[in-house]
């Protein structure tokens, strides 16, 4: 039960994140040792979360790629960490998941297992020659989403401003793992 209290916020955040966002295609995730050899292989989830079990300490490589041409068109964040390591990567091209997909280095230390999310940031569309940006719906606001010119003021501000931040997403995974070592306290 204890462990149900520490995850519930955060399935909760996932949730919210992927309502406001959209969902994310599956994508296949391989995550390999050093000497190449496949240490866990699955597939995110509908929230376009991943998690391994615990890994033994070294250097992994997590690979992300699928099929799906529902994920041409968008931008995504990647954001992938173990322990206190984290690495991550925004604006990534949904064609680049189709083509190949993405590998990401990250060092694990003892007992201690790799998570990842994939976030659509943002879907690109060209209209009259124009690159065109999707901006979501913002949560607590009655402005619905809408394609603005990519180079508009609005697009620049939502872009600075970050409709899903990479750095909210390292705090939830910071918060996440101070209460798994009772530094903090789970949401009530």
């Amino acid at each position: 039960m204890k462990n149900l209290h520490r995850f519930v916020p955060i399935a909760l955040f996932f949730v919210a994140i992927s309502a406001v966002y959209g969902a994310v295609p599956a994508l296949n995730v391989t995550v390999s040792d050093a000497s190449g050899k496949a240490a866990f292989r699955g597939a995110t989830n509908s929230d376009g979360t991943f998690a391994t079990t615990n890994l033994k300490p070294g250097n992994y490589v997590v690979q992300l790629n699928a099929t799906n041409s529902a994920l041409k068109g968008n931008q995504y964040a990647v954001v992938i960490s173990a322990g206190k390591k984290k690495v991550s990567a925004n604006a990534v091209a949904g064609e680049t998941f189709t083509a190949g997909g993405v590998a990401m280095k990250i060092d694990v230390g003892t007992s201690v297992n790799i998570t990842g999310q994939v976030a659509v940031e943002s879907k690109v569309t060209m209209k009259d020659g124009k690159k065109m940006v999707w901006l979501p719906p913002r949560i607590g606001s009655n402005m619905p989403g809408r394609w603005v010119a990519a180079d508009s003021a609005e697009a620049i501000a939502a872009q600075n401003s970050g409709e899903l931040r990479r750095e909210e997403v390292t705090k939830l995974q910071d918060r996440t793992r101070g209460v798994e070592q009772g530094a903090l306290k789970p949401y009530p």
